[in-house]
Formats: C-alpha cells, structure tokens, sequence
C-alpha cells in the first residue's frame, strides 16, 4: 500500500485557504499540486484504533476492505492510508490507522455511506474496532 504525505497536504490547504472563501468551480486547480483529483471538494479522513487482541491478519483485511472500497464505489476520487507515526508526539498515537479519501461534494458522501459495499465492509470489521473518528473538510485552493 502506498503511503503519501497527506496530513502535511492537508495541513498546507488548511494554511493556504484560512480566510479564503472556498472555490465555486468546478475543478481546484492546487489539488494537481497535491496529487488529488481536480474535481475533489471535500476531504474525508477516517482514524481507526484497533482493539488490542486484533491480530495481524485482521488488520490486513480491514486494510485490504477499505482500499477494495475505492474500486467499487465511484464517489470515491482519490484514496491513501498508513499506520500512525510517532512523528514529534513522546506518547504512542491514539488512532493506528489513517484512510484518506477525497469526493466531489457531501452529497456524495452520504451516498458513500449508505452504498452497499460500504455496509458490508462495515459489518465485515466492526467487531476488530475500538474506535472511529471521522473528520469531513473542505479542500480549499
């Protein structure tokens, strides 16, 4: 699985678009510079801690599912994930995992949320996680 900078990416459009009102068309010409779709509005980051008797063979398959999601969901433009890093943090992060996905708008999100294959990869996992934080945002040029 390839594992991209996003969080600096996403930090830098968090900077760079502060106090700027978000772009009316249709495409975001700064995404080509991060390597997101041009059409990609809205950014999802969906945050996984596993409970503590997952074993590795699980991870594989929630990692394996959720990237499997891409293919079979077309409101999903563009898509990363990776383990947690230390980084500058003395404490082990609170999340193991991160997936990145980028959509059009939230319109699409909520039919992500509801499409079928989601669902199943829901149920498929859900027993292995102790917790799920999702966060939404504006991708901003």
């Amino acid at each position: 699985m390839r594992i991209i900078g996003m969080s600096i990416a996403f930090s830098a459009l968090l900077l760079q678009g502060c106090n700027q009102p978000a772009s009316t068309s249709a495409t975001n010409p700064a995404n080509s510079f991060f390597g997101l779709p041009p059409e990609a509005r809205i950014q999802r980051i969906v945050c996984f801690k596993f409970k503590a008797n997952t074993t590795p063979a699980a991870i594989q398959q929630h990692m394996r599912g959720f990237a499997g999601l891409k293919d079979s969901i077309s409101y999903i433009l563009s898509y990363q994930a990776g383990p947690t890093v230390y980084g500058d943090l003395t404490d082990k992060p609170e999340y193991d995992v991160m997936h990145y996905c980028t959509y059009r708008n939230e319109a699409e999100i909520k039919l992500y949320s509801v499409h079928p294959v989601h669902q199943r990869f829901i149920k498929q996992n859900k027993e292995i996680w102790e917790k799920v934080l999702v966060i939404n945002s504006q991708v901003r040029p």
